[in-house]
């Protein structure tokens, strides 16, 4: 049967870069917010909207993507994106997709493209996608690239949320940044994705919502954070963790993975879901790499931005095992676990 490794990654971040209280200095609510105190955030990057958007983010994302990667443009046979937001980042536009425009801008002259929308978990459900793919063998190569211009929701808070109780204050943690990643057939265990899987529980649907504001012109974003970080919603990831790897008859202690990478919502999420993590799986948990103090909340980017930046500092050896748990909306939960081989140079 065929297999998928990942062959090559690449990102790209908005030229601006902010500090956390630079951004809430222009709240405009009268609200105040120890954002930085309680998720750990310091900086991050936002995009100039006069110069840049979800296209140009995802053009130099893929570029540097590819790069790194041994093929060429023409190579390509399908480019999936899997960002939240389409085209200009701050309308929603699903026709022409994303996907194929970046192919036209990249020279994927072979490619054919399509988008898929699954708020955070965007990324995960593309690789999905295209790991399914490479196995039936209907391609060779393709790309899930994922432009994230998520700050407009930000703006929305800064001009509605009033205090920490507020649910806009999930919506202060975010940024913006672009990943790409490019599978191809892997040759041995050494280097490939073992397996992916994702969840969707319908019974947290409410718990993240995005959408325009009733009040103003914004778009914003309702969070319940207190049932998002309660025991029963964030233990899902292991329990369907567990599950997934008890039809393969395994275990995670048996895994063995090196590192595992959780969704950059906070230091301290991501601290709680690792406890969680321990408690379902009886099982100490791996070194985990963050770096959401650095980046903020980039959406459907975080975990493939986490692992570039620790690539890009020589912090990650070849032949890694690593264990990457998607979380989105709120009700979308998932595993993917790959060892890494070429990626590290």
């Amino acid at each position: 049967m065929n297999r998928s490794r990942i062959r090559a990654l690449g990102a790209a971040l908005p030229a601006g870069e902010f500090t956390t209280d630079e951004v809430l200095n222009r709240m405009s609510s009268g609200g105040e917010f120890d954002v930085e105190r309680i998720t750990g955030i310091a900086h991050r990057h936002m995009v100039d909207r006069t110069e840049e958007d979800t296209l140009t983010l995802g053009v130099a994302a893929a570029l540097d993507c590819l790069a790194g990667s041994g093929y060429d443009p023409a190579d390509l046979d399908v480019i999936i994106c899997g960002g939240t937001t389409v085209h200009d980042g701050f309308r929603m536009v699903f026709e022409p997709s994303a996907a194929g425009e970046i192919a036209r801008r990249i020279g994927a002259v072979n490619a054919t493209g399509y988008d898929v929308a699954n708020a955070c978990g965007g990324t995960m459900t593309g690789i999905y996608l295209l790991d399914n793919l490479i196995r039936a063998g209907v391609v060779r190569t393709g790309m899930v690239v994922t432009p994230e211009v998520i700050s407009p929701v930000t703006e929305g808070a800064l001009a509605e949320a009033v205090d920490a109780r507020d649910p806009q204050f999930a919506a202060l943690t975010l940024a913006d940044a672009a990943v790409a990643v490019v599978l191809d057939r892997a040759v041995d265990d050494a280097e490939a994705v073992h397996y992916i899987d994702m969840i969707t529980c319908a019974e947290y649907s409410g718990l993240c919502i995005a959408k325009p504001s009733d009040s103003t012109e914004n778009m914003i974003m309702l969070t319940d954070n207190l049932t998002m970080q309660a025991a029963p919603r964030r233990e899902t990831w292991a329990k369907f963790h567990r599950d997934v790897l008890a039809k393969k008859g395994t275990t995670f202690a048996e895994e063995n993975f090196d590192y595992i990478v959780f969704h950059q919502l906070g230091v301290g999420f991501t601290e709680k879901l690792a406890e969680s993590g321990s408690k379902i799986h009886g099982a100490p948990m791996p070194p985990r790499l963050a770096c959401v103090e650095k980046y903020g909340n980039t959406g459907a980017s975080t975990h493939f931005l986490v692992l570039r930046d620790y690539l890009s500092r020589g912090l990650i050896p070849a032949g890694s095992k690593i264990c990457f748990v998607p979380t989105a909306s709120g009700m979308v939960f998932g595993v993917l676990s790959a060892t890494i081989g070429e990626l590290v140079k």
